[in-house]
């Protein structure tokens, strides 16, 4: 999410529209690395929650991954479809 606001930030900063492929290959990279971080972390996650039982291990699970992949996703987007917009009639 850091790289990818990073490049998107500069890019609307000096006037570059960048194409589609350019600009959500961004997104792309943050989404594979969340999923990388989150699969290697998950059996410690899951071992540490292997005691929960009924809706504590579901909130638990949304608590841990689900929000912040939704944080990291949008804000990924939104700077993706940012850098792609332009103000001309």
């Amino acid at each position: 999410m850091i790289l990818s606001r990073t490049i998107a930030r500069r890019r609307v900063a000096a006037g570059i529209r960048p194409s589609w492929f350019e600009a959500w290959s961004l997104v792309i990279f943050d989404a594979v690395l969340f999923f990388g971080i989150a699969g290697l972390s998950a059996p410690y996650i899951m071992g540490g929650l292997a005691a929960s039982k009924g809706v504590w291990l579901y909130v638990a699970l949304f608590v841990i991954y689900f929000v912040p992949m939704q944080i990291v996703l949008i804000t990924s987007a939104m700077w993706a479809a940012k850098s792609r917009w332009s103000d001309e009639d």
